[in-house]
């Protein structure tokens, strides 16, 4: 294909914020990963506290409301639901993650991000999320899916070699979930529009990393274009 014809490369959440080659590099990826037999989502805390304040700029909740992501979280709630009802729709597995609060008392936070003193049922998924009585919930103390906890071992007996990631923030407990995924040989995909950050700086520039380096990050429309 000349040059003239080649299709130009989609823009990317994080073009604004890297320069060339870099931007050029990630672009230049193997085509988008298939959901299949073996594929699991995880969906990373994704609890009460984060949608504290209602739907309104980080900026105008941040002091009364340390860890809201607020508009960011809410603009994210129906992916996130189309994403978890397509891996409903072929009986695939879905972890979510929450804090572990009674045992995090002794252990402490998860990330030094700031937030009140919370309560056990801030903790708790966000009724606006599709979790299900029936769904595996993962209780953590550190901000990875796998410190400390039976996923790894979950996973392995479900034969699961690829994980789907949504949730937040994605650059602290997605990132660290992802990491630890790409080291435990699963192969990863993050969905862009179904993970946020309260800072969109942090949001971007996390996404990026995570396509150089430790899986691929797509759009639901790759993943389901009759969605």
């Amino acid at each position: 294909m000349s040059e003239s014809n080649r299709k130009p490369a989609e823009k990317r959440v994080w073009d604004r914020y890297v320069d060339e080659p870099f931007r050029s590099r990630v672009a230049r990826q193997s085509n988008p990963p298939q959901i299949t037999e073996k594929s699991a989502l995880i969906v990373v805390d994704l609890y009460n506290l984060v949608y504290q304040g209602g739907n309104k700029p980080v900026s105008e909740l941040i002091n009364q409301f340390p860890a809201s992501c607020g508009e960011h979280a809410y603009r994210a709630i129906e992916p996130i639901n189309r994403t978890i009802n397509l891996f409903r729709s072929r009986d695939l597995p879905i972890f979510f993650s929450t804090k572990d609060f009674e045992r995090s008392q002794q252990s402490g936070n998860a990330t030094h991000r700031p937030r009140n003193r919370p309560k056990s049922e801030d903790y708790e998924i966000y009724p606006a999320i599709d979790f299900r009585a029936t769904d595996e919930l993962v209780k953590k103390l550190k901000a990875s899916v796998f410190f400390k906890t039976e996923l790894h071992d979950h996973l392995k007996r479900l034969d699961v070699d690829s994980l789907f990631i949504v949730g937040e923030s994605t650059s602290g407990c997605v990132r660290a979930s992802v990491v630890e995924s790409f080291s435990l040989g699963y192969r990863v995909c993050v969905i862009e529009n179904c993970v946020f950050d309260q800072n969109s700086v942090s949001h971007a520039v996390n996404l990026y990393d995570i396509q150089h380096k430790y899986g691929q990050v797509v759009k639901l429309s790759n993943l389901e274009p009759d969605l």
